[in-house]
């Protein structure tokens, strides 16, 4: 096949570079030359021996690009397909025109079809293995900590226990002992005065509090006496006043301390007598 040295023009080809005769355009649409004039080459023997339009090989084959798959023998994909047949008839590739294609297209997002779950009824269980399931719920709630009867009831209705079976489950507990309201409301009472110094009033209310009927939290209570209740209120006054600062203002220093004596049950008139009193042993001599 027949060349030619390059002029150079728009094609791109660098001057000086050879360049088969077929590849010129015939109807002189290029900045070659007057297409009304032949150019010399068009004489030579190589022009005449260069083929037809219709035999001249096609544009090169498009190169993958960086990242993109291509097909295999013995595997085959649509998206494979689709870009073969995209780069057949493109000049660039089927990648760049699918580029193009997506950038003018509005994007659809993707959404994921939820599966409704399953409509499965729940599974009713007989009254043996409530009873069953209400026993080891107890038996772990009285490990952790003494509970009253009604503390426990509400804890099973809670783990849908039915209110029948509950009540079957309690009276038997209590049967063995394992729940006592006396036993509870005693043993609330004396950690509750030892451990927070509560007056006998605050006390009271803990207990309506968790269920305990008042008949029962009053005999709990009877464990404390007027005295008992007075030592522990000047206990917690005197742990107040240790600081020295307690006694340089005397009114802010008791309005501190029957607020203190308010909040944990004591009356307003011990609470003040208390306040004044041992205020009085501590800083009476100083100030």
């Amino acid at each position: 096949m027949g060349t030619t040295k390059n002029q150079g023009g728009s094609s791109g080809t660098p001057q000086g570079a050879e360049r088969p005769l077929w590849s010129f355009p015939a109807d002189g649409n290029s900045d070659w030359g007057d297409p009304t004039e032949i150019p010399a080459w068009a004489h030579s023997v190589a022009a005449s021996a260069a083929p037809p339009p219709e035999d001249a090989p096609g544009p090169p084959e498009a190169k993958p690009a960086f990242g993109e798959r291509s097909g295999y023998a013995g595997r085959s994909s649509a998206r494979t397909a689709k870009r073969g047949a995209a780069g057949a008839n493109s000049w660039g590739g089927g990648r760049s025109s699918q580029a193009g294609s997506k950038r003018t297209s509005a994007r659809t997002p993707r959404t994921r079809e939820k599966r409704p779950a399953d409509a499965a009824e729940p599974v009713e269980l007989s009254d043996e293995q409530y009873a069953t399931k209400g026993r080891a719920i107890l038996l772990r709630q009285l490990t952790a900590s003494a509970k009253s009867r009604a503390q426990l009831k509400t804890k099973l209705l809670e783990k849908e226990i039915p209110e029948r079976i509950a009540e079957e489950i309690l009276d038997r507990f209590e049967e063995i002992q394992l729940v006592d309201d006396e036993a509870f409301a005693e043993g609330w009472v004396r950690s509750r005065a030892r451990s927070r110094g509560l007056a006998r009033g605050a006390i009271k209310r803990e207990l309506r509090e968790k269920g305990v009927d008042d008949e029962t939290a009053q005999q709990a209570l009877e464990q404390i006496d007027d005295t008992d209740e007075e030592e522990r209120a000047r206990e917690l006054v005197r742990t107040k006043l240790r600081p020295e600062s307690m006694g340089a203002d005397r009114d802010r220093a008791l309005r501190r301390l029957v607020g203190m004596l308010a909040r944990k049950g004591y009356g307003g008139s011990m609470a003040f007598r208390i306040a004044r009193e041992e205020w009085e042993v501590r800083f009476g001599e100083q100030y």
